[in-house]
């Protein structure tokens, strides 16, 4: 069993090729163009691994999405494959950041988060097309352009290739311990708005209702939501106010970020965050949910599972999670089976540093084809 991480092993070097590839195309989520530039190659690259559909989806406010499939003709679900060409890098980080090799690591930008992840997927599923050992059921490959804004625009068309899935493999990187994610919690952004009354502060201050002072009562209010032990955060992030120096200020907005580690908690939060009532007398508040993505719950038997396929090829796994969101937070809601962090070993995702530990590459595409095969 052995054998399939040898033969990886040996592919180590092409992976390389193809992250560096990836890599010197740089994909800003909002610059288009950069991303579609990348797009535009990663269309030639699913294409040579015989798909047998390609379709390129264009999007107006992000570069262009691209879905293959393998086995459409299949009998059972589909293995779904999730993964993301944008990064949060602006154009020209390549000068400050450019890519190199050292001790064992592979440092650029997005190489983490999450290029290494697509290139890993994609010579998982190489390497078993060339061998002939596509497993005969459906396998489609998602790759988005928004994730690093929430996933705004691909949200509804992954919960719908989700919904027909058998198992989602997410390609997000794995925790820098090298451990795989089987649970993340689920997030929401807020806006808190105070509404108060404007008044000359030197004159009349008896005239206004201050919103500062009426958020000041909220934010004590929010800040007891908190239960830190049992996964459940509402921070108060960005807070704005009032108008010039003199003035009672008549407004005052607030962006909470909410996080917990299951549904029922996280409903339990935004009851309490959409129920806030004013303390002041005359004020007026509102707190309004935005971008959101529920909690991916942990599974035991998913990871046991998953471990026993990659114990039989020779792959230690562990698991672990992550206060952070990906797009299998969607896929794990509707109750589609997931597995997340399936990606390149490292660390310094976002940051300056950001870099894989490469001899992960193999390993990681050797579990991706070992869970094809036998899952």
């Amino acid at each position: 069993m052995t054998k399939l991480l040898d033969y990886f092993k040996n592919r180590q070097a092409a992976m390389l090729e193809l992250l560096a590839e990836m890599v010197q195309r740089e994909s800003f989520t909002s610059e288009k163009a950069s991303v579609d530039h990348l797009v535009d190659y990663m269309g030639a690259q699913l294409q040579s691994l015989g798909a047998s559909y390609l379709q390129r989806l264009p999007q107006l406010e992000a570069g262009d999405f691209l879905l293959a499939k393998w086995n459409e003709d299949a009998a059972g679900r589909p293995y779904l494959f999730l993964a993301h060409l944008d990064t949060v890098h602006p154009a020209g980080s390549l000068k400050a950041m450019p890519i190199r090799i050292e001790d064992g690591r592979f440092y650029g930008p997005g190489a983490l988060d999450m290029k290494a992840g697509a290139v890993i997927a994609l010579e998982a599923i190489r390497a078993l097309h060339e061998r002939d050992q596509l497993p005969r059921r459906p396998i489609h490959f998602l790759l988005t352009t928004d994730e690093e804004i929430g996933s705004p625009y691909s949200e509804t068309l992954i919960k719908e290739l989700a919904g027909h899935s058998e198992l989602a493999l997410v390609m997000e990187p794995a925790t820098k311990e090298g451990a795989i994610k089987t649970w993340r919690k689920g997030g929401g952004k807020y806006t808190l708005t105070i509404d108060g009354r404007a008044a000359h502060a030197g004159i009349a201050p008896q005239e206004g209702i201050n919103a500062i002072i009426e958020f000041a009562q909220q934010a004590l209010e929010i800040n007891r939501l908190n239960d830190l032990k049992y996964g459940t955060s509402a921070s108060i992030t960005l807070v704005e106010g009032g108008s010039a120096g003199n003035v009672i200020p008549a407004q005052a907005r607030a962006h909470i970020d909410a996080r917990a580690l299951t549904a029922d908690a996280m409903d339990d939060l935004h009851e309490a965050l959409t129920n806030l009532y004013p303390k002041m007398p005359g004020a007026r508040v509102s707190c309004v949910r935005g971008q959101h993505r529920p909690p991916m719950e942990r599974r035991p038997h998913l990871f046991e599972k998953a471990a026993s396929i990659g114990e039989r090829y020779g792959i230690t796994i562990y698991e672990a999670g992550s206060g952070g969101g990906s797009d299998g937070n969607f896929t794990a809601a509707l109750g589609i089976p997931t597995l997340d962090g399936l990606g390149a070993h490292g660390d310094g995702a976002h940051a300056p540093n950001e870099h894989i530990i490469i001899d992960s590459l193999p390993r990681q595409a050797a579990l991706i084809a070992a869970l094809l095969l036998e899952w």
